[in-house]
């Protein structure tokens, strides 16, 4: 009995050897085989979420917009993210209209001193496509006066939004989900991102189409 008994814990030992050195395996194997992926991917999956394409208003080139309850000084701060986008991209324009008229681009600041510096909320038509786009602002929030540097840095980030971006997954972008105000131009990939979710007009120049792609990599 004792000898069956002591076979039977060695052959349970063995066993239990055998697991523990196969799972050291793995774990050695994934501890040095995950930085160098990891460090390979963060090259290859620069990114930039695409949300929606812009359908038959985009077909002039032309997106209007309109800006409510701002002061002077926010509206040319506004303004001024709406040129740098037009200059940088030099593939559509800006075209302010009255209240009369039913803008592409609705732009207006809120005075709740809330948790939201910045919101796009985007509408969409029976088709699929960006019907028009709301973009709230904000003089404070957190219960912090923003300065105009930031107020224009989210200014740009959510036109972004508004011409069909998502968020970038990397820091150095405009569309940084984080707010870095130093990176606040428009570089090649959101440049091409913008391109690419309108590309029916942009580069197809053909009838409107949703693009199905969800993430542009730079």
């Amino acid at each position: 009995m004792i000898g069956h008994a002591l076979k039977k814990f060695i052959r349970q030992l063995s066993l239990l050897f055998i697991f523990f050195f196969i799972i050291s395996l793995i774990q050695i194997n994934y501890n040095t085989i995950y930085p160098a992926i990891n460090q390979k991917s963060d090259d290859l999956k620069r990114q930039i979420e695409i949300c929606c394409t812009w359908g038959q208003k985009l077909a002039d080139r032309i997106l209007t917009y309109e800006i409510n309850n701002a002061k002077p000084e926010l509206t040319e701060l506004v303004i001024s993210a709406l040129n740098y986008w037009e200059q940088n991209i030099r593939v559509i324009e800006f075209k302010e209209v009255g209240s009369k008229e039913q803008a592409d681009i609705k732009i207006s600041f809120r005075n709740d001193n809330g948790k939201v510096a910045g919101q796009t909320i985007t509408n969409f038509d029976s088709e699929g496509f960006i019907f028009n786009a709301k973009i709230l602002l904000a003089e404070k929030a957190f219960g912090k006066q923003l300065n105009k540097n930031l107020i224009e840095y989210i200014a740009k980030h959510e036109i972004g939004h508004a011409l069909g971006l998502g968020h970038a997954n990397f820091n150095d972008s405009l569309m940084s989900s984080l707010v870095y105000h130093s990176h606040n131009e428009i570089s090649d990939c959101e440049r091409e991102a913008f391109m690419e979710v309108n590309k029916w007009k942009l580069i197809e120049n053909s009838l409107p189409k949703i693009n199905k792609i969800k993430t542009y990599f730079c």
